[in-house]
């Protein structure tokens, strides 16, 4: 194949995906949905002809690493922190928390009945599919009110690092006392406490590096201290979280004196810069990772009523035990969040982490695909039969017909 010939695929790719990212804001069908069936079909064209994407393997943990921490990134962007915000967060973070115990205790007990065998590779292979995606989840609440929207996005990367942690816990870890929890809760504290002296360097050097390229440079410290942080078994997405958070709303900890020693107004600039070629790069990486799962799934096995039987539990597992968190945090959000429990990047990710002597056969990565396609259809159904949100009334939703209820010559409600 020509170097022309893949460029052109490439950029058709590309030009593709970012059409149906716009249309996806009309007809509520997330991308990824697309993106893994243009896999699928990709690897059936494949099959028919001999050509084949090299190196698939290995490119899918880079690609899935690499776009999570951009998603946290741009989600922790794209976030503001204030007093008003306190209860939002709170009622988040126990929502997530509820959510993910509820769901492992149940996919857990449902792996352990089903194959047997021993508890802890069912608790570690239940994780991935109790871990609502900030991947999917995000991009789909744009479709709900705002309030509700932000609910989702705390929710979501609360249940990413939340997952995560629990995931860390119990792959080194084969047995549980005191001092294991003791030094678990010492893991969350020391991180959060290393991630905001972290994030405050990094958006000092972001207001103060003058040379022409400073966004990569950037983010490759990040990175850095992402790998690392991984590689000492904390948890790396309170950092990435914390920096975007940080950058987003610096107006609260870069206050007095050290106002002296930065140009407000030129820190501002550069951080919409660097939060706009962290979209753009967001976009290409999911783009590439999807299409890739999608053409990485063996089409045999995918059809299987073994399979079905496996993952229509597992779907009823989880909407059952997402009831319980929004109705005792989210009770006025209940019908429009109640579909908004996406599995996705965390969920491959994690799952290509567990160690091959603690995986279940059946488990496998097209269980994956059929609960990530399913989850994400779920989601579709449920916003088609919402609203609009409504930008004159403070994003309420309209009726599914889009028609406002007020009369044509009634001014326009404000804005939050």
């Amino acid at each position: 194949m020509t170097t022309d010939i893949v460029l052109i695929f490439l950029s058709l790719v590309i030009i593709v995906a970012y059409v149906l990212d716009i249309l996806s804001s009309r007809i509520k069908i997330p991308p990824i949905v697309f993106l893994v069936l243009s896999g699928l079909a990709l690897r059936v064209f494949s099959n028919r002809t001999g050509f084949s994407v090299p190196y698939v393997e290995d490119l899918l943990p880079t690609l899935g690493a690499v776009g999570l921490i951009l998603i946290v990134l741009d989600a922790g962007l794209d976030l503001e922190l204030n007093q008003e915000k306190l209860p939002l967060i709170r009622d988040s973070f126990f929502a997530a928390l509820v959510s993910l115990v509820l769901t492992l205790a149940a996919v857990t007990g449902f792996f352990y009945l089903t194959f047997g065998g021993d508890l802890r590779a069912c608790l570690l292979n239940a994780i991935p599919f109790s871990i609502i995606s900030s991947a999917i989840a995000i991009p789909g609440a744009r479709h709900i009110d705002k309030h509700h929207s932000e609910f989702v996005t705390y929710e979501s990367s609360f249940s990413d690092i939340l997952g995560i942690l629990v995931f860390n816990l119990v792959l080194f870890n084969s047995s549980y006392g005191l001092k294991t929890f003791f030094g678990f809760g010492f893991e969350i504290l020391a991180t959060t406490l290393v991630s905001v002296i972290f994030s405050l360097l990094l958006t000092l050097l972001l207001g103060k590096i003058n040379h022409k390229i400073k966004y990569l440079p950037i983010f490759s410290v990040l990175l850095l201290a992402y790998s690392v942080s991984k590689m000492l078994h904390f948890s790396p997405l309170i950092l990435v979280l914390v920096f975007g958070l940080l950058l987003n709303n610096f107006h609260l900890v870069i206050r007095g004196n050290m106002r002296l020693y930065l140009d407000v107004e030129k820190l501002r600039a550069e951080i919409g810069s660097f939060t706009s070629i962290i979209r753009e790069t967001t976009f290409v990486v999911k783009v590439f990772f999807f299409l890739l799962l999608g053409y990485s799934v063996s089409l045999g096995r995918l059809a299987g009523t073994p399979l079905m039987l496996i993952a229509l539990p597992l779907l009823a597992i989880v909407y059952v035990f997402r009831y319980p968190s929004l109705y005792f945090f989210r009770r006025d959000g209940l019908e429009q969040l109640m579909a908004l429990a996406p599995r996705g990047l965390i969920t491959i990710l994690l799952f290509m982490g567990i160690p091959e002597e603690l995986r279940i056969a059946r488990v496998n990565d097209n269980l994956m695909v059929w609960i990530i396609l399913g989850t994400s259809g779920i989601m579709t159904l449920g916003l088609m039969m919402q609203g609009k949100p409504d930008v004159n009334n403070g994003g309420a939703a309209l009726p599914a017909g889009g028609a406002p209820l007020q009369a044509p010559d009634t001014a326009p409600q404000p804005k939050e």
